[in-house]
């Protein structure tokens, strides 16, 4: 697949998110409540084809290759739901989702879950991991099991050691100091924006390569 070409890819999958206009500096209020001096946005990407099938295309060969004997796709809402369907669809396997909140005479998850199903969880980002964690709660209510989750992108900020404690291991395509050194060899994030990235990592951390 293309993406055994993963530098060149990746280099294209970048430039893409900065054009899209998904890489965003400022201050910014993240879900959890956090402050951050930039933001990720992946909504928006569906509107750029390229760009949006990099990503689908990346996510379909890491869920294949990391969770093989998956049963089922769950898609985080909101954003999760514009990347799962195509997954799913690619690797032909039933794609379920689940409700931000529950109403009367709603389900929280929606599709079949059978009892003793591997669900792998699809979303676009990982921050604190709290939302994957949501959706895996859901889907182990319906008798599932969740041992992995897929991202696009893992901002390296508590996710990762988070899913961990529950036994779910988290997979990214990448990850934010990966990213944003690719962007800044290409110059198209400045020494500025670099810092600020790094600032809300904590630290520079390895980059954990993906094969």
């Amino acid at each position: 697949m293309a993406w055994k070409r993963r530098s060149g890819r990746l280099g294209e999958l970048a430039e893409g998110l900065v054009k899209a206009g998904a890489l965003q500096f400022g201050a910014f209020s993240l879900p959890d409540g956090r402050d951050s001096s930039y933001y990720v946005n992946l909504r928006g990407i569906a509107s750029y084809p390229g760009t949006y099938g990099l990503a689908v295309e990346a996510l379909t060969e890491l869920a294949s290759k990391k969770a093989p004997k998956a049963d089922a796709i769950c898609a985080v809402p909101l954003t999760g739901l514009l990347y799962a369907p195509p997954v799913a669809v690619a690797l032909g396997k039933p794609m379920v989702y689940t409700r931000m909140e529950k109403h009367e005479n709603e389900r929280l998850v929606e599709g079949e879950v059978r009892p003793g199903w591997d669900v792998v969880v699809v979303d676009d980002i990982a921050t604190s991991g709290k939302t994957i964690l949501a959706a895996a709660d859901a889907v182990e209510d319906e008798g599932g099991e969740v041992t992995s989750a897929v991202v696009l992108v893992d901002r390296l900020e508590g996710a990762r050691e988070r899913l961990g404690k529950r036994g779910i291991t988290l997979h990214a395509v990448t990850d934010m100091v990966e990213l944003a050194d690719l962007l800044h060899s290409m110059e198209l994030i400045t020494d500025e924006n670099m810092k600020a990235i790094t600032r809300s990592v904590g630290k520079k951390q390895p980059v954990r390569r993906r094969g």
